[in-house]
């Protein structure tokens, strides 16, 4: 093989790495679906490297029962309000559902709802947000208050439940 052809196969190789890995960009009016969730037009969207806690997932709080769920997507909800939401992307999880670092006003969605202590830095697929959950914790922010399974046990934990759930509607 000449070099001309090895030299052609590394360009071609480039530009295919190159589209797979270009981030595509989200605009417009979000709906919350959850509180690590939400959707512009028809795409639904996952915020990348967080993790909040499942609608129906309950932490205790001096032994008081607490919806955290419902709290972080009531904070999510609050935090985009009416202003367009934009998200940026460059892979999309088993749902389908974009994996995105989402911005209003040119704030990080996903460091804020960690940095409030309303969602976990998910170190399982980024580091990104280690920095705002010790700050979150060391301050005993939000989740960090009360004594809460991690949502992604949570979730195993609880997939019969779901499942269920979802055969009885």
């Amino acid at each position: 093989m000449g070099s001309a052809t090895r030299r052609g196969i590394a360009l071609l190789s480039l530009a295919l790495m190159m589209l797979t890995t270009h981030a595509a960009e989200l605009r417009g009016r979000a709906r919350v679906l959850d509180g690590d969730s939400l959707r512009i037009g028809a795409q639904e969207i996952r915020l990348h490297g967080i993790d909040a806690p499942e609608y129906r997932q309950i932490c205790r709080h001096d032994g008081q029962p607490r919806h955290c769920g419902i709290e972080a997507l009531r904070a999510l909800e609050q935090m985009i309000g009416t202003t367009p939401v934009h998200c940026t992307w460059a892979q999309r999880d088993a749902y389908e559902r974009a994996l995105a670092t989402c911005y209003v006003n040119g704030e990080n969605l996903n460091a804020r709802l960690v940095a409030a202590g309303l969602a976990v830095a998910y170190t399982r697929y980024s580091s990104r947000y280690e920095g705002e959950q010790q700050r979150a914790r060391a301050a005993g922010l939000g989740l960090w208050a009360t004594r809460f399974e991690m949502p992604w046990r949570w979730r195993r934990e609880n997939a019969g439940v779901r499942e269920r759930e979802n055969l009885t509607r």
